[in-house]
């Protein structure tokens, strides 16, 4: 049996001597690698050190990821931190947890608790999901949101690339709903609750995406923060690739928003400097006047004529 494969070995060969000439090259092929994906490491989000939420610690322009005049309606009070979760249980996964006063991240089996929803006060409910879960009219708040009279709205994503070019849309559609509950007279604050199938992949990215933002937090901060308080966030090599490269679209975005701020601080005080030099410019201006002025009047009183004839009795 040796003997016959070594013959059939060398009568298929390539070499000089081989029995047959192949038609076609052929090779063993290329063994596939697996990609190597950069590790995220968590970092421990600040508290104490965190900068209030407002006008001016946002990094970002005005109207990319918060509507106009959104901090003038949403008070850096709506971004309190709640403290994390110190106890987590099994059971915990299959409901939802706060991230932020009016921000919450939990799986679509949560919206079967419409009790809880409707005592946390939430008003928006938005599902994440992939396009094939939505071709199967699955993974949906709608029923929840007409029992609860509420809103609600869906975010469907075919791969990775569309969901990361949707972030910012998704964002500001959040801030806009916030935004909404004060802006139409309302003293109760609006409340927004992501959701996936399991509330730790597509929903999770949302939200991590989200503080990195709004709380203008690193990606290791994010998701330390998040998966303090939902621990069972599952963020594979994938979905951390993502967020990877959101975070360096963001921090291009800071680089291009501070230096548009530098230059309106500068062009404001070349303006404020040549307004004053045309005030002091002017005085100087009326100052000439009235001198000249004054000296016209002494040099006519001088040159007054005298009159012909003058009074003897005088």
């Amino acid at each position: 049996m040796a003997m016959a494969s070594s013959a059939a070995d060398g009568a298929m060969s390539q070499g000089s001597d081989a029995r047959y000439n192949p038609n076609h090259e052929y090779s063993l092929g290329t063994r596939r690698l697996k990609t190597d994906y950069p590790t995220v490491a968590y970092e421990e989000f600040n508290v104490e050190a965190h900068q209030p939420v407002t006008a001016e610690t946002h990094a970002f322009e005005e109207g990319e990821f918060v509507p106009h005049g959104f901090f003038n309606r949403v008070g850096p009070l709506c971004f309190t931190i709640p403290p994390p979760v110190f106890q987590w249980s099994y059971e915990m996964r299959r409901q939802a947890q706060a991230l932020l006063p009016f921000l919450y991240l939990g799986p679509w089996s949560c919206l079967a608790d419409r009790g809880r929803l409707a005592q946390e006060g939430i008003t928006f409910l938005l599902a994440v999901r992939d396009k094939r879960l939505a071709m199967a009219s699955l993974i949906s708040g709608k029923k929840a949101a007409e029992a609860l009279q509420i809103a609600e709205g869906t975010v469907d994503f075919a791969d990775n690339q569309e969901l990361i070019a949707i972030l910012p849309q998704l964002i500001r559609h959040i801030n806009s709903h916030v935004a909404s509950s004060t802006s139409t007279g309302g003293h109760t604050l609006n409340k927004v609750l992501l959701f996936c199938e399991t509330g730790n992949g597509p929903s999770a990215v949302l939200a991590i995406a989200y503080l990195m933002v709004m709380l203008n937090a690193s990606l290791p901060q994010a998701l330390q923060y998040v998966s303090a308080r939902r621990f069972c966030i599952d963020m594979d090599d994938s979905l951390s690739q993502l967020l990877l490269s959101f975070e360096s679209i963001l921090n291009a975005k800071r680089d291009v928003e501070r230096a548009r701020r530098a230059s309106e601080a500068q062009n404001a005080t070349v303006r404020a400097v040549a307004r004053k030099r045309d005030a002091t410019e002017l005085d100087m201006d009326d100052e000439d006047v009235d001198a000249m002025a004054l000296e016209a009047g002494e040099e006519a009183e001088g040159r007054r004529p005298l009159a012909p004839f003058q009074d003897r009795s005088g």
